[in-house]
């Protein structure tokens, strides 16, 4: 029930913050092409709100499990190995993470002073997207962990993974 008020609300901001980057691109290239005029916060303000999509992004692609790995070779060893395997490639990503939170807060402490020249605001609120999205994504991957440990105890049965070993057929005659 967390998991799902939590996503809901991280899509919606995902949507909300690329709406905003939408309308931001929109008109600055109608008033650069047919007035020759230029909002001077648009190039800021839409790299600045791409990093938070991204991160927001990245924790919703880690709940649906969705990041990019390669299991060619997981995928060879029966259930309860994969479990063990994929246990530790989630400790690791934690691991990772857990470091990507920390230095996150280590580089906000040194953006309050750092205004952006065309916002007229902090540093502090952009950076502020790694420690944000670390967490998330660490929150998102509990349920995985959760999975997993259940999976190695007994407790659950293995996901059921189609894995087929290609075989060319025919070949040279």
């Amino acid at each position: 029930m967390f998991f799902d008020i939590l996503n809901k609300v991280i899509k919606a901001a995902t949507v909300l913050i690329l709406a905003v980057i939408t309308i931001f691109v929109s008109v600055e290239v109608v008033l650069r092409y047919f007035f020759g005029m230029t909002l001077y916060i648009t190039e800021e303000f839409t790299r600045y709100s791409m990093v938070w999509m991204v991160f927001l992004g990245a924790s919703l692609a880690v709940r649906e499990n969705a990041h990019t790995r390669v299991e060619l070779f997981v995928n060879f060893f029966p259930g309860k190995v994969r479990a063990w395997l994929n246990l530790a490639a989630h400790l690791l990503f934690v691991i990772f993470l857990s470091f990507l939170v920390y230095e996150g807060c280590i580089a906000l402490s040194f953006q309050f002073e750092q205004i952006i020249p065309t916002l007229g605001i902090p540093m502090f609120w952009f950076y502020l997207a790694l420690p944000v999205g670390g967490v998330l994504m660490i929150l998102n991957l509990l349920p995985q962990i959760w999975e997993t440990i259940l999976v190695i105890s007994g407790r659950m049965a293995p996901p059921e993974e189609e894995f087929e070993i290609p075989v060319i057929d025919g070949g040279l005659s």
